[in-house]
């Protein structure tokens, strides 16, 4: 494993990633458990235990179901696709689905070589869509930033290098935590978007 700070550093507890990305905890936890389709890291309770990566490939899973493919598609391959890939699955360009399977990208320089993950059946000539829209890439064409689409109209996004990786308002840069506590205080209404 990298020793890359998106990695390693513990930033969201499975209920609060959970919240950001209007899931049920019990689904997210099952991923980051027993499922291994998260990158989490040791932790119990509500502690952090899910670094920025893993808040990624959850919002990357949700963004697969919300566009039809079946748990077990997701589950048989993204399990090939980590097998395969290691930290780098994520990397621009290399992950796709065809609305049924996840499709992966292993050619190294040229055109696309395509191939179905959870098979590796090759020859795959055309790419519907490609799954990771929300994330917003960095100089090693790995994730750096990630819109949660759970926000609806809000732009909300997360980036570890701001507000410790917690989620925020893009244009304003304030925290979604802190504008919560305002509602919850009796400040009033604010527009998000």
């Amino acid at each position: 494993m990298t020793s890359d700070s998106r990695f390693t550093v513990p930033l969201y507890s499975v209920a609060l990633a959970a919240f950001h990305l209007a899931m049920p905890s019990s689904t997210l936890n099952g991923w980051a458990g027993k499922a291994g389709l998260l990158t989490s890291l040791p932790g119990s309770g509500r502690e952090p235990r899910l670094p920025f990566i893993g808040l990624v490939e959850a919002q990357f899973y949700r963004e697969l179901r919300k566009a039809g493919l079946s748990m077990q598609a997701i589950t048989a391959g993204m399990r090939e696709v980590r097998a395969e890939l290691g930290d780098r699955m994520l990397e621009k360009g290399v992950l796709a689905h065809d609305g049924l399977d996840i499709l992966m990208n292993l050619a190294t320089r040229g055109n696309p070589d395509w191939e179905r993950a959870r098979d590796h059946q090759g020859g795959l000539p055309k790419i519907i869509e490609i799954g990771l829209k929300p994330v917003v890439y960095v100089d090693d064409d790995l994730p750096g930033r990630i819109h949660l689409t759970a926000y609806g109209g809000a732009l909300v996004v997360a980036d570890p290098r701001y507000s410790f990786g917690q989620p925020i308002v893009e244009s304003s840069g304030a925290r979604v935590e802190d504008i919560l506590g305002m509602f919850k205080g009796g400040i009033g209404e604010m527009d998000l978007t």
